[in-house]
């Protein structure tokens, strides 16, 4: 099961998962809208929360995508070209990265992540 830990300090977020899990959640962010429960983390150490869920939706008026730590929930919201993009490159990711690597999807890096995000990093579950 997927997990995101959250740190308010930084406003850091990590999400990590199995490469099912992460191939997963690429085809539900083709959709138009969805949700997905996480994995709770009793001990997020270095991180100061655990999410609850990830919801998603698609806003026609953006360009970008949005990734903001609300509360227990990581909303992810944007365009549809955005987050076809987003999921295009996290199933790049799954499929081809190194059980040890990690991705770092943050603006300005990608010019599809709004300014507003919070920086992400995922990783596989270890």
């Amino acid at each position: 099961m997927l997990q995101v830990l959250y740190s308010a300090g930084t406003r850091e977020l990590a999400l990590s998962g199995a490469r099912p899990e992460l191939l997963a959640l690429a085809h539900l962010l083709r959709g138009k809208a969805g949700r997905c429960d996480l994995s709770e983390n009793r001990h997020p150490f270095p991180y100061e929360r655990s999410l609850s869920e990830i919801a998603f939706r698609e806003d026609p008026e953006s360009d970008t995508a949005s990734i903001v730590a609300e509360e227990k929930i990581l909303r992810i919201q944007g365009g549809r070209k955005a987050l076809g993009l987003l999921a295009d490159n996290l199933e790049g990711f799954a499929s081809e990265a190194d059980a040890s690597d990690h991705w770092h999807v943050d603006s300005p890096t990608y010019d599809y992540i709004a300014p507003e995000s919070d920086p992400l990093v995922i990783a596989f579950m270890k």
